[in-house]
Parts: C-alpha cells; sequence; structure tokens
C-alpha cells in the first residue's frame, strides 16, 4: 500500500463523488429524488452534509479498529454498506432508487478504500545484513 491519505482528502473526494452523482441524476436528468414515510426531497445539502458525517464516522470506526487486521476494517465496511443499501429502497421511483443506491455505492468505496488502515501502519525500513 502506498502511504497515508489525509482524511481530508477522502472526505473531499466523497463529497466530490456525491455531488456529481446528485447534480447528473436531479439538475441533468431531471429525476424527483424522495424517499421515507412521508417522502422527504433529498436536496444537496442533505447529500452533502451526511457524505460528512459519515466520513467522520468511518475515520473513527478505523481509529477504533486501527490494532485489528484490515480484514475487521472491510468485513465492517461490507457490513455497514449492505446495511446502508436497504434504504433506498423506500425511494418514491426506480429512478430515485437507482440513483440512491448509486450515492451509497460510490461513497461507501471512496471511503473504505481511502481510509483502508493498511494505508496508515507505518513500515519498518529494510534491514541490512
Amino acid at each position: 500500500m502506498s502511504r497515508p491519505l489525509p482524511v481530508w482528502l477522502v472526505a473531499t473526494a466523497a463529497l466530490a463523488v456525491a455531488l456529481a452523482i446528485w447534480v447528473i441524476a436531479v439538475p441533468v436528468a431531471g429525476i424527483e429524488l424522495r424517499a421515507g414515510t412521508p417522502p422527504q426531497t433529498i436536496g444537496v445539502a442533505s447529500v452533502a452534509v451526511t457524505t460528512l458525517v459519515v466520513t467522520l464516522a468511518a475515520w473513527a470506526v478505523r481509529a477504533l479498529l486501527r490494532r485489528r487486521t484490515p480484514v475487521a476494517w472491510w468485513l465492517t465496511c461490507a457490513i455497514v454498506l449492505l446495511i446502508s443499501l436497504l434504504g433506498p429502497l423506500g425511494a418514491s421511483s426506480r429512478a430515485a432508487v437507482g440513483t440512491l443506491l448509486a450515492l451509497h455505492l460510490a461513497v461507501g468505496a471512496v471511503l473504505a478504500l481511502g481510509l483502508d488502515p493498511r494505508r496508515s501502519r507505518q513500515r519498518l525500513p529494510a534491514r541490512v545484513p
């Protein structure tokens, strides 16, 4: 693995990906993002705030799991992502479901890869005999 990525860079990348998907889906494609009971519109502010909160939560989880093997990180990411994918199923249309699934998958992938604990492990220099 390469050197660690700063958390601010991972947060910026996750936010950029989420906003790009939202812009393509809502203003460009005209998809109405509504989900929940009662249905609520999912606007750009909701996408941005949720992405940043999830990034901070993932960072905290990574800190808690730092002494564990990377398998613990990836297993936690997979479980949280699978649970989060249940949320979009309550969207008001198939297009909204697809968009919300894309948002969840894209942000989850950026966070899982960007905060991979193998990036933060210090490598010892090779010993020369």
